[in-house]
């Protein structure tokens, strides 16, 4: 961990490197000052000294972003002395970003004093917008989806859904008056821009073509606005909440109109360099397969997306009416719908083994339609993942069921700006009593 590495360094290695811990004018000695400032070098030690605060703040706000913590177990955790755990975690309570509840004393004596973060410390808006359906939400600081305002855009067009959109967005804000506010964090079918937060050309979602939702929503006020695809968004929420709790790499499938993917590497996003990594549903599993929409043939999605199983089993059964009809009769043991599975399954896991052979990862999640009864579906895949990966001579990947539970979409949306928040990229801003964005909360130094 950074701030586990840096802050043992108490001496200087070089110029340009750290020359202290938290407190570094401790450790930086007269001598080397005066060296440093003939070489012109100084400048550059006091960056890294506050750099290092900034990598010291955001290790620890990450921690209890999982759990509440002592000051004695943070230290323990990330290396850092008492002392400077006492001078960060004291900022942290003067900006009311955490707080403790002191305890009692016992007859072993006083307990450990958790620290946890203040539910309404900021607040962050989120906005669903698939094929079938919008929603519009607020979470606190923690993560909690505290509200759900479903938006009818049926037999809108853009400008009247648009319109539709930021009236239950604007409603939402006025109930916390005064707040402060992480950002908007907006999730759709991909693919999408994420640097402009455009919409690009999702199959089945012509409406939302093209469409800039940063310049959309700007008027709100909130400042941070950001837009990922609905797999980023679901694998920002599962390392945040579910698997990442207990897995720092993972790969995360969600089953929907189509298969997307989201990748946790050593506990961090990877998402590519412009946002368009984690495309596995168009990893080939047959080049002389059927062609795709993307160009490649026998893309994983081809043989694996809902809507594909559908089209296949209703040649024979042409009365199963969804995903779940589907579903219940496979589990209910009817033949052809057992070997549809069973396909299903080997498509999803050969994927799966490419990803796993690249990168060896601690663990597979399972989300979207699929989840639905999903044990079956689950089950399978991990028995194929675990007889043709790589390494399986020395380990066994598991392969969960998303612990975040069906409909996770509006809570992962509104966690986004959280993420960028604990990521150090963003601050809260506070609105103005008319509504207009004020400046950046600022850190008291």
């Amino acid at each position: 961990m950074l701030g586990a590495r840096l802050v043992q360094d108490r001496h200087c290695i070089a110029h340009d490197s750290f020359c202290g811990q938290f407190e570094w004018r401790k450790y930086l000695s007269q001598e080397h000052v005066a060296e440093c400032r003939q070489t012109g070098n100084l400048i550059v030690a006091m960056k890294n000294a506050q750099e290092m605060k900034t990598a010291n703040r955001i290790q620890i706000l990450r921690l209890l972003r999982r759990k509440s913590q002592s000051r004695s177990e943070l230290s323990a955790e990330t290396g850092l002395t008492r002392a400077a755990m006492s001078t960060i975690i004291g900022k942290l309570l003067q900006e009311e970003v955490v707080s403790e509840t002191r305890g009692r004393r016992s007859a072993a004596g006083r307990r450990p004093v958790p620290v946890e973060l203040r539910a309404d410390y900021a607040y962050s808006l989120g906005l669903t917008i698939s094929r079938v359906a919008v929603e519009v939400g607020l979470a606190d600081f923690r993560g909690m989806l505290i509200s759900r305002i479903p938006v009818d855009v049926r037999r809108a067009n853009r400008a009247e859904a648009l319109r539709r959109i930021k009236a239950a967005l604007e409603g939402a804000m006025k109930e916390y008056p005064g707040a402060r506010w992480l950002g908007l964090g907006i999730s759709t079918p991909g693919p999408v821009d994420v640097a402009t937060a455009t919409v690009l050309s999702p199959p089945n979602f012509e409406m939302w073509h093209d469409a800039c939702l940063r310049d959309e929503f700007k008027d709100l006020g909130i400042g941070n606005i950001f837009l990922e695809n609905n797999a980023q968004a679901l694998t920002m929420a599962e390392k945040s909440f579910g698997i990442g709790r207990m897995a720092s790499s993972f790969v995360l499938i969600e089953v929907e109109a189509g298969i997307g993917g989201g990748l946790v590497f050593n506990g961090e996003i990877y998402s590519g360099w412009g946002g368009f990594g984690n495309e596995i549903g168009h990893i080939s599993i047959d080049q002389n397969g059927p062609q795709c929409k993307c160009g490649l043939r026998g893309c994983v999605e081809l043989y694996s997306a809902p809507a594909r199983i559908l089209t296949e089993v209703r040649k024979k059964h042409p009365g199963i009416r969804n995903w779940e009809h589907f579903i219940d009769r496979a589990i209910a043991g009817e033949p052809y719908c057992k070997k549809v599975l069973a396909k299903q399954a080997q498509a999803l896991s050969t994927a799966i083994v490419n990803v796993i052979n690249v990168l060896e990862l601690d663990a597979v999640v399972l989300t979207g339609d699929i989840l639905y009864r999903g044990e079956l579906l689950r089950s399978e895949i991990e028995r194929l993942v675990n007889e043709f990966a790589i390494n399986r001579q020395r380990r066994q990947v598991p392969v969960y069921l998303s612990p975040l539970g069906e409909r996770p979409e509006l809570k992962a949306a509104a966690g986004i700006p959280a993420e960028k928040f604990f990521q150090g990229l963003v601050e809260p801003v506070r609105l103005k009593p008319n509504g207009s964005q004020g400046q950046p909360s600022a850190r008291r130094k």
